[in-house]
């Protein structure tokens, strides 16, 4: 019954999209009704619930997740349940960090039902290992899940989630697309207009002044949430970078064109451009808009009018690179003498000038031979110099654990005799060995020792547990960058396995005239501490 007045207890319930496969047991609503039963079962008083419904394990840039963050922080939570290590996160890594650091030094008590983990007793052995099956499960999962995809993909089904501008999915069959019969007209302008000779930029332009909602309006007008962060823009604005991709775009003669995307790192979900060759074509899966001839008539126009392809490069850096304003920078193209110059710019600054009140621009070719650099650069160590990294954690263990488990150990001893002692003296005041008064300042200086010695005894312990997460970190680490000892080019898999993100700052000026910006590297498996 104490527990129940002690404990502020947040019961925390995540479902993935992937996870919906598991049925009843594995939803949102079983899992409220499973710890909101655990927690009178055992007289725990129910704070706060949050909820993640739809988010991945592998990611912990959750809403309610982050919002339990900031209760734990100010004290409002200090006790954590989930159903499993599962639900708290998929990363075996980041799961370990909260379960076995961030969770103790905060003084909160983690359960977790179904496996048997309760960090206030000494049960958690089987938690890193755990920890690891479950990540293993998501890239599992992940693999499945991708093979399955192609599959459907080779037999002409359509897989995404939207569905391109003029069709909708058919009723009796979601992965079958039927042309939607009030904007047909729209394409067939589009197309026809291109055929005469008006470029992107004219063709825009004509569907603005003719009134016709924009797609992103358009499919908010069907009832798409999608696009409602648009609200009160110009519905009617068409963008020349829209009309180019539906001019090229061969679903509107009655072909499916998927793998177009592939996701090349099962935790960060980024998606890459795949290369032409290797997309996946079916034909003649669904009615067409326009003719296949004129399909093809468009893409020679096009080429006639010299129009760069949009993705000359590989946008290495997409969601990883950061302004100074906190907002990401995206990748962005001129025409310049028919060249193409390519680079990452903060939008933010054209949006939300008191937001992001510089503009933030950097050359893709730029960015690309600073981080190739620096991450060669230390390949380059870890290929030639193995000892320095072996004495880098050598002196990691030496500085900061220094014999911490025969300090811990001392420690527990003295508080078991102080414990003994205060015993003894009990005996000795109940037996009148000793007066009351002699019992009570002697009782008192063995708390104040004892007090003294558990502060110490959990410092010792974080310092231990720190030191071991650090270690472990560390490794991971080293074993990432062993992945790539090999590479002679740097890639989106090194980027993504690397990098946690690229801080880019304004440009200032020194007293010499000259300008100068600072660019933040923040790698993966090293925190601030390292």
């Amino acid at each position: 019954m104490i527990e129940s007045i002690l404990y502020k207890t947040a019961i925390y319930c995540r479902l993935s999209l992937d996870d919906g496969s598991l049925g009843e047991s594995g939803s949102i609503q079983t899992q409220k009704m499973m710890l909101e039963k655990y927690c009178r079962d055992n007289n725990f008083t129910i704070k706060e619930v949050y909820i993640d419904d739809g988010y991945s394990g592998l990611n912990f840039d959750r809403p309610a997740f982050k919002r339990l963050i900031a209760d734990i922080e100010s004290g409002k939570i200090n006790l954590v349940i989930t159903k499993d290590l599962s639900r708290l996160g998929r990363d075996y890594l980041q799961t370990g960090y909260y379960t076995e650091q961030y969770f103790p030094l905060h003084n909160v008590r983690y359960i977790a039902v179904n496996d048997g983990v309760d960090t206030l007793i000494d049960n958690n052995d089987i938690a890193p290992f755990k920890n690891i099956l479950n990540d293993m499960y998501a890239k599992d999962l992940s693999r499945k899940v991708k093979s399955a995809k192609r599959q459907r993909a080779l037999n002409g089904l359509f897989i995404s989630a939207q569905t391109p501008y003029g069709y909708i999915k058919d009723p009796t069959n979601k992965n079958h697309l039927i042309v939607d019969e009030d904007v047909r007209h729209v394409i067939e302008l589009i197309f026809n207009m291109c055929v005469n000779g008006k470029g992107a930029p004219t063709i825009a332009k004509v569907l603005e002044e003719k009134g016709i909602l924009n797609p992103a309006a358009y499919k908010t007008l069907k009832g798409s949430t999608r696009f409602a962060k648009l609200q009160g823009t110009n519905h009617y604005k068409w963008k020349a970078v829209t009309v180019r991709k539906i001019l090229t775009d061969m679903v509107y003669c009655g072909h499916m064109e998927n793998g177009k995307y592939k996701v090349e790192n099962y935790k960060t979900k980024r998606r890459v451009k795949v290369p032409d060759s290797e997309h996946i074509i079916v034909k003649n899966t669904h009615e067409a808009i326009i003719s296949e001839e004129t399909f093809e008539t468009v893409q020679t126009v096009l080429s006639a009018r010299h129009y760069p392809a949009h993705h000359e490069h590989e946008n290495l850096f997409k969601s990883i690179l950061f302004c100074e304003c906190g907002k990401r920078m995206a990748i962005a193209h001129k025409v310049r003498n028919n060249k193409k110059d390519t680079f990452y710019k903060c939008a933010n600054h054209e949006n939300n000038p008191h937001e992001c009140p510089r503009s933030n621009i950097i050359q893709y070719h730029q960015i690309k031979t600073i981080i190739e650099k620096e991450i060669f650069g230390i390949i380059e160590r870890l290929r030639h110099s193995e000892k320095v990294f072996e004495s880098y954690v050598n002196r990691i263990k030496k500085d900061e654990s220094k014999d911490k488990s025969s300090e811990i150990k001392k420690t527990e001893s003295r508080i078991n005799t102080l414990i003994k002692i205060a015993s003894k003296l009990y005996e000795d005041y109940a037996s009148d060995l000793i007066n009351e008064r002699t019992y009570k300042e002697l009782l008192l200086r063995n708390k104040q020792e004892q007090d003294l010695l558990e502060q110490k005894l959990q410092s010792l312990r974080n310092v231990h547990e720190n030191v071991t997460y650090k270690l472990m970190r560390l490794d991971q680490l080293k074993h990432e960058f062993n992945r790539f000892l090999d590479n002679v080019e740097l890639s989106s898999d090194m980027v993504n396995s690397l990098i946690e993100r690229i801080e880019l700052s304004y440009y200032t000026k020194a007293e010499d005239g000259t300008k100068h910006r600072r660019m933040i590297i923040k790698y993966k498996f090293i925190d601030d501490s390292l």
